[in-house]
């Protein structure tokens, strides 16, 4: 397999983690992945590489593992909606004081419970 074939896909997968991250927690904790992912790549890549003698197709191949890993995480982590829940507000979310939903910060009116919720 042709090298740029394997940073493509590498990539492809660092950005399918970020936009599944960004969507989730907001752009600010997406480029966080994006960072993480490419840097714990490039760390395996070279510890790879050193413990198998410059084997290219193993360092290769544990370069996914950090996409893998991001990805496991990027969908088990809450978001910023379950957040507000919890803890009343978070991100572009607040809870609603009448039926415990989350709903925008800008909303005037619970979508849950039809309540006004514009007040601080």
């Amino acid at each position: 397999m042709d090298p740029v074939f394997g940073f493509l896909i590498f990539g492809l997968a660092a950005i399918v983690v970020t936009v599944i991250a960004t969507k989730r927690n907001g752009i600010g904790i997406g480029l966080v992945y994006l960072i993480g992912v490419c840097a714990a790549g490039f760390g395996l890549v070279v510890l790879t590489s050193n413990v198998t003698n410059g084997n290219g197709m193993a360092a290769g191949v544990c370069a996914f593992i950090s996409p893998l890993i991001g990805f496991i995480v990027a969908l088990s982590s809450s978001t910023s909606e379950r957040r507000a829940v919890l803890h009343g507000e978070s991100g572009e979310y607040k809870k609603c004081p009448f039926c415990a939903e989350s709903v925008r910060k800008e909303a005037i009116k619970c979508k849950h419970c039809g309540s006004d919720v514009s007040g601080p």
